[in-house]
């Protein structure tokens, strides 16, 4: 009914529009304190507040739920905790305001950005690839034999051979280790980024560990979009992906939609001429 309302109700779209922007632009609101007088139930110590500041329980203790014994099966993978489902909801709804917010302090109420980055790539590799059981041994045999004729013919191998293993090389790369290949590339991507945001509206003084940190957020939304796209087989995700890309370092930065942009195409760019370089000197490298 409200959704309806929205498409067909002018006014009311408007209104809902600002709500929602007013919402993005809101930093976290953490409970208030409580001012009862509580008992620890697991050291017995008689505080006042939201936490036993003796053992770090929390004040409400109740009978186990599903989504408390689901949270519990999380935590044995370290993501049950430090507001895991908030993070994905405000990078998938406000991610630049929300990469601000963790930057100025704000940490305790979001998911490490590291930690998530590499969980959301194995996630993605898993959904990509399954779970590998192991090798053939007849696959096994005939990759060592491609391996062994590769090896005879390295002489004679032309210019065009030479770069279609390079490229082999970063696609074997990437597979074993898509995690480090993905961040490896994201460092590269920051170097001529970070000179753009440097001294951004909304951040005057950013420094560049800072900027790695907004990239890592920034790579870990357009991942969350492009694992539902891939749930759903619906390729428009992807697009949204690499539209909130382009959102997320806009809500950051403050910058025009035209230097973003520009910004993003040097980027590119530089690490393109950087693979190029690279497969220049493995090609002479290797003659």
């Amino acid at each position: 009914m409200k959704l309806r309302e929205f498409f067909s109700n002018k006014k009311k779209r408007k209104a809902m529009l600002r709500v929602f922007r007013m919402w993005q632009k809101r930093p976290h609101q953490v409970a208030p304190l409580s001012e009862e007088y509580q008992e620890c139930r697991s050291c017995g110590t008689r505080y006042q507040g939201n936490y036993c500041p003796r053992c770090g329980q929390s004040a409400v203790i109740g009978r186990f739920s599903f989504k408390k014994a689901f949270l519990l099966f999380l935590d044995v993978w370290g993501v049950g905790n430090r507001g895991m489902f908030r993070t994905i909801r405000d990078l998938m709804l406000r991610p630049g305001y929300m990469i601000h917010d963790y930057l100025h302090g704000m940490q305790s109420a979001y998911f490490p950005p590291f930690k998530m980055f590499f969980l959301i790539t194995a996630f993605s590799f898993l959904l990509d690839n399954g779970i590998s059981w192991g090798i053939d041994e007849r696959e096994s045999r005939e990759s060592a034999k491609v391996e062994i004729s590769v090896g005879d013919n390295t002489k004679e191998d032309s210019v065009e051979r030479q770069t279609t293993k390079f490229i082999n090389i970063l696609q074997n790369i990437n597979k074993q280790n898509p995690a480090v290949f993905s961040f490896s590339l994201l460092i590269l991507v920051s170097l001529p980024l970070y000179l753009f945001f440097m001294h951004a509206p909304r951040i005057h003084d950013l420094r560049y560990p800072e900027f790695i940190i907004t990239l890592v957020y920034t790579s870990n939304v357009y991942s969350i979009y492009s694992i539902i796209g891939t749930l759903l087989h619906m390729k428009i995700f992807s697009m949204i992906a690499m539209l909130m890309v382009f959102v997320s370092l806009r809500q950051f930065s403050g910058h025009s939609k035209l230097r973003i942009l520009g910004g993003i195409i040097a980027a590119i760019l530089f690490a393109f001429f950087i693979v190029v370089a690279a497969a220049c000197i493995y090609i002479f490298a290797t003659k």
